[in-house]
């Protein structure tokens, strides 16, 4: 176990790794020790719908304009499908996954949008947590009669993320479990406004994704709670800023220093005296 009292910077990672503890490592070795059983694919999109909606710590609106609901390998599989079905010809802003970088893909200054080409924009965001410069945005995608789809991986990890999806140019937003270190098993769920013809609605459609990623996602959502690392680890993040000067972030287990740069207390938060 890590005591607070003797931890030091370089303890921290520059990398943002997702948290490790205990119970999520034991979770997974109970999936893969104990029989399993499959889940419907109709009672996954209930089930999971129920649990990314469930949380306390933020306030997210608009469900229900989004009636079309697909399985997802996880936020990339929602973010190729987009990329793919428009050949690329997408764009995205400042501060964002890598994997748009190393697609060859570089970001856009708001006020610098191409018309009529969609827009790929993960809210919230993992430096800003909400963009600074989001209406000014919003307001320019109006204009030029710009697509957004909104990539939501990060907010399971999220507190305070306040926002409303009923904006007439988000076409669809996506979410998965990743960031409680299941990226082992990439799952989550996409709305849409309306149905289109993509991989996401494919596989979904057609079930031609793996039931054992639906039966894992299924399992996990019955022993981790929507809410989880904010509330076991809240006391312990503000206990580690308050020990090495730095400050807490939306994210439970993402820190920042004066000059905002960014530390990863994740694979720290499971040794942490509780």
């Amino acid at each position: 176990m890590l005591d607070i009292n003797n931890l030091r910077l370089s303890d921290l990672d520059k990398t943002l790794y997702p948290i490790k503890d205990e119970h999520l490592s034991n979770l997974k070795q109970a999936w893969y020790n104990d029989q399993q059983q499959p889940i419907k694919h109709e009672d996954f999109i209930r089930k999971a719908s129920d649990w990314f909606k469930s949380t306390k710590i933020n306030n997210l609106q608009g469900w229900d304009k989004f009636p079309c609901v697909d399985v997802i390998m996880g936020c990339t599989h929602f973010i190729e499908s987009n990329a793919s079905k428009h050949n690329w010809n997408i764009q995205v802003l400042e501060k964002e996954y890598a994997y748009y970088a190393i697609m060859g893909k570089k970001h856009t200054e708001p006020g610098n949008l191409q018309p009529g080409l969609p827009l790929l924009v993960s809210l919230p965001n993992f430096f800003y947590g909400n963009r600074p410069d989001w209406d000014d945005v919003l307001k320019e995608c109006e204009q030029k009669n710009i697509d957004i789809h909104v990539d939501c991986a990060w907010v399971t990890a999220a507190k305070g993320f306040d926002f409303d999806f009923d904006h007439p140019n988000i076409k669809s937003f996506a979410m998965s479990m990743s960031k409680y270190n299941f990226t082992w098993n990439r799952i989550g769920l996409r709305w849409s406004r309306q149905r289109t013809m993509d991989s996401c609605s494919l596989i979904s459609a057609q079930k031609k994704y793996n039931e054992l990623t639906t039966a894992c996602g299924s399992y996990m959502m019955d022993h981790v709670s929507r809410d989880y690392g904010w509330e076991k680890y809240g006391n312990a993040v503000d206990e580690i800023c308050k020990k090495l000067d730095l400050f807490p972030t939306m994210f439970f287990y993402v820190l920042k220093d004066k000059d905002n740069v960014l530390y990863s207390i994740g694979n720290l938060l499971g040794k942490v005296k509780q």
